[in-house]
């Protein structure tokens, strides 16, 4: 992709174009600072156009058919995994708090939710990981690529090990229109997608299928 101010939300919008499965990771918590981090999401229907005409009206759920399935990675995460009444919940349950909807009628709460609202419009696949700190010392942070598995904490091993095998067990072959893409139509559409974004040109899905 040619650089430009839009960078990084076309690199964003072509990584779910092409993905399956999308993996995106942060670090410390689920906040509001995390959340608006992916306000790059809002832009996504503006940045792919899933119908050939244009001007037809297309509702954020449709779009959800062609998104792929989203996982949230939690890394170096301190906090205890817990609710209100101090039941033990999921990661995923984590997520599903984090992702509801804020009270108030402010304009910053409007922004906050519509992030939020776009996030599960969009990906109605949701999963999310929660891994603590690789090592308990900071000098070793540096040296992780480095370190045997046997260095690092044996809770987060358990965790990659972990991740890997639901991402694994998960993992679908691309599809579009309910069928599987082969390699050389995939490279079609990576073609396809970059040449429309490089003219200054809003990727089509329907366009770039048929």
């Amino acid at each position: 992709l040619d650089q430009d101010n839009n960078h990084d939300t076309r690199v964003f919008s072509l990584a779910i174009l092409l993905a399956s499965y999308f993996i995106y990771n942060s670090m410390g918590s689920i906040d509001e600072q995390a959340i608006d981090n992916l306000s790059l999401v809002v832009n996504l229907t503006k940045n792919i156009h899933i119908k050939a005409n244009n001007g037809e009206e297309v509702d954020i759920e449709d779009y959800s058919k062609f998104f792929p399935s989203f996982c949230w990675i939690v890394r170096d995460f301190t906090l205890q995994l817990v609710d209100s009444h101090g039941e033990n919940i999921t990661s995923k349950e984590y997520l599903e708090k984090a992702l509801q909807p804020q009270k108030g009628f402010s304009d910053s709460i409007e922004q906050k939710n519509r992030i939020r609202r776009h996030i599960t419009g969009l990906f109605k696949d949701r999963d999310c990981f929660t891994f603590v700190r690789p090592v308990t010392k900071e000098e070793d942070l540096q040296n992780l690529n480095q370190m045997d598995l046997t260095d690092l904490r044996p809770e987060f091993v358990e965790e990659v090990i972990d991740l890997r095998k639901k991402v694994l067990g998960r993992i679908q072959p691309k599809t579009l229109n309910g069928k599987r893409i082969t390699g050389e139509i995939f490279a079609e559409l990576i073609k396809s997608y970059i040449e429309a974004m490089n003219e200054g040109a809003v990727p089509n899905i329907e366009n770039a299928w048929t």
